[in-house]
């Protein structure tokens, strides 16, 4: 009835869907114990600051909060964790990037995170990081500060054809 060609076409097609579904399942069942792993990798790095800032003097012999006792009371906001931990060294899109992932750049709450998204929403995306300077509330010093942060906007491609650009 079935050529030798569809029998193992038939059987390759099984195990592939028995191989995939083998995966989702662990991928599955191993998902919670990689966010364990990632909030420990989280708090051990916050205890080895704390730990670096008392050696360098920062911070006071019974003091705990992590806090730089010269830096004002956003630091201290940011080390306790209201907006998530610091941006890691990627960078983000600023034309796709939420609230939240704004509110990790460096000098960036909540207030400025939703003026440029309403900016963006009004206004069109940011085609430059430069374009940010029409948000109220950054300036050039701002800008410098998050521009290592800011991921460069792909330029459009040119296919050639009128209708694409």
């Amino acid at each position: 009835m079935w050529g030798r060609e569809m029998r193992a076409g038939l059987v390759f097609v099984l195990v592939s869907l028995l191989a995939g579904g083998a995966f989702r399942e662990w991928r599955r069942s191993h998902e919670s114990r990689f966010e364990d792993i990632v909030a420990d990798l989280e708090s051990r790095d916050a205890a080895s600051r704390n730990a670096a800032a008392r050696r360098r003097g920062l911070e006071a012999p019974g003091d705990s909060s992590g806090e730089d006792p010269r830096l004002g009371g956003a630091e201290t906001r940011r080390r306790a964790g209201d907006r998530g931990p610091a941006l890691a060294p990627s960078r983000i899109d600023l034309d796709r990037a939420t609230a939240r992932e704004l509110e990790r750049l460096p000098g960036i709450g909540p207030a400025l995170a939703a003026r440029i998204l309403a900016d963006r929403a009004e206004r069109g995306p940011f085609r430059t990081p430069e374009a940010l300077l029409r948000v109220k509330g950054i300036g050039s010093r701002t800008l410098q500060r998050i521009r290592p942060y800011l991921l460069a906007p792909a330029a459009a491609a040119d296919s050639g054809s009128p209708i694409a650009n």
